[in-house]
């Protein structure tokens, strides 16, 4: 390995880089762009590092990065945060462990494939961006919709016109989540074919209110 290269890990190593765009090794080593994309190229053909989208990248040194930690650089510069069936089989919600990693953010509906897995985040509106909470996972972390708003987050989306996502599923009748919480979120969101399916799912949850 030569020199620069192992000034590059040593750099990375120092900031404690898990995730991290082209443009911090830009600014951190004063490097060109061209400079920066080519050194991290290099590393990324002996293993140190992977791609997980142009200008997006993981270092492999660090054995601890879960998944989910990619969703917020995936999605940027708008935020992001893991909801929906990822989420729900997380809190042990639903049975069924998700194959690919779902998230919700502002920015249009995107998949995509990495060394990581394969990542599916929806569209949510801005103004419902909330009911989140950091998870740590090692030395990093990442947000996680409550188990709530993880539902009612799927709800939503599900009734949404032409939405490819399928209302939420449990083989038991109950679903574990605080009421008085699910009613204050669903009233929250204020979109009236979702208090009516939560209505019919958890019956009396709006005994009293109007």
């Amino acid at each position: 390995m030569n020199q620069s290269a192992a000034a590059l890990i040593q750099l990375i190593h120092k900031h404690d880089l898990r995730i991290f765009n082209t443009s911090d090794i830009i600014t951190l080593g004063r490097m060109s762009s061209g400079g920066a994309t080519q050194a991290l190229s290099r590393l990324a053909d002996k293993g140190i590092l992977a791609r997980l989208k142009r200008g997006l990248w993981a270092n492999l040194l660090m054995k601890s990065i879960h998944p989910y930690e990619a969703v917020p650089f995936l999605a940027a510069p708008w935020p992001a945060y893991i909801s929906l069936y990822s989420a729900l089989a997380d809190y042990g919600l639903i049975a069924e462990i998700p194959q690919i990693v779902y998230g919700v953010s502002p920015a249009p509906t995107a998949t995509y494939k990495t060394f990581m897995g394969s990542f599916r985040i929806h569209h949510l509106p801005a103004h419902l961006m909330w009911g989140y909470e950091m998870k740590k996972s090692g030395t990093g972390g990442y947000l996680m919709a409550e188990p709530e708003k993880a539902f009612l987050d799927l709800a939503y989306l599900a009734l949404t016109p032409r939405s490819s996502l399928q209302l939420p599923y449990k083989r038991a009748r109950r679903w574990r989540l605080n009421h008085p919480k699910l009613r204050m979120y669903t009233l929250r969101f204020g979109y009236k074919p979702l208090k009516e399916y939560i209505r019919r799912t958890i019956p009396n949850i709006f005994a009293g209110v109007r």
